[in-house]
């Protein structure tokens, strides 16, 4: 379902995806975040466009948290296609993470808070759960290490979840170890060979990768 939600800078634009099988309450809400919007600002020599809440990675994160249970919401940062403002990349975009969470909570008041993101949203979501503790899961594709640092890591106190493909050029998940050798126990990172940093080809195992996790997570929050 598409609607727009207020932000910080004024309405955002938004895709409401309701649990597999149109539960009243969802076992959890999640906000999953779009890549980067000015993918020319990190690489001059991209061949890349834009990213926007319709990108196939984060449409199929998304999908995998429905079926898992989970109530999701899509939405385009701040000064993309149709949201309101421009455009920061250093940090305001949590901003509307965080707007967006507070929708699905009002929404669905109760359940567990997640929050996933894929390359420039995996970094807008971790930065967000480094100040928000109610968040409670963590689902990190493609986060570009070559641009981008982790701090606090290796402090992580929620089960966190990093997908990487394993030809991904913005990095991958030797880097992360090599990085943070110390990771706590309830931070996995899987990798999906012969993948790059978009997935392409691979999406369907992206999927099936957090699906999986996902359902793992919520059935040890039932026990």
């Amino acid at each position: 379902m598409q609607l727009t939600i207020p932000g910080p800078c004024g309405p955002l634009e938004a895709i409401y995806h309701e649990p597999r099988g149109g539960a009243d309450a969802p076992r959890g809400v999640a906000v999953v975040c779009h890549p980067h919007p000015r993918p020319d600002l990190l690489d001059p020599n991209t061949t890349h466009q834009g990213g926007n809440m319709h990108s196939t990675v984060t449409f199929k994160i998304a999908r995998a948290l429905q079926n898992a249970g989970l109530a999701c919401l899509r939405f385009n940062f701040r000064g993309v296609q149709g949201s309101a403002g421009e455009h920061d990349g250093k940090g305001a975009e949590e901003q509307d993470a965080a707007a967006a969470l507070g929708w699905l909570s009002d929404k669905h008041s109760g359940v567990p808070r997640w929050a996933a993101g894929f390359s420039f949203g995996s970094r807008t979501v971790f930065g967000l759960a480094r100040r928000d503790a109610t968040i409670e899961r963590l689902v990190l594709v493609g986060f570009p290490l070559v641009a981008y640092d982790l701090p606090g890591v290796d402090e992580l106190s929620i089960p966190t979840l990093f997908v990487w493909g394993a030809g991904d050029e913005f990095g991958a998940l030797q880097d992360l170890k090599a990085q943070y050798p110390h990771l706590p126990a309830q931070v996995e990172a899987e990798e999906i060979p012969g993948a790059d940093h978009f997935f392409m080809r691979y999406t369907k195992e992206l999927e099936s990768c957090v699906h999986a996790w996902a359902l793992r997570q919520l059935e040890g929050d039932d026990r």
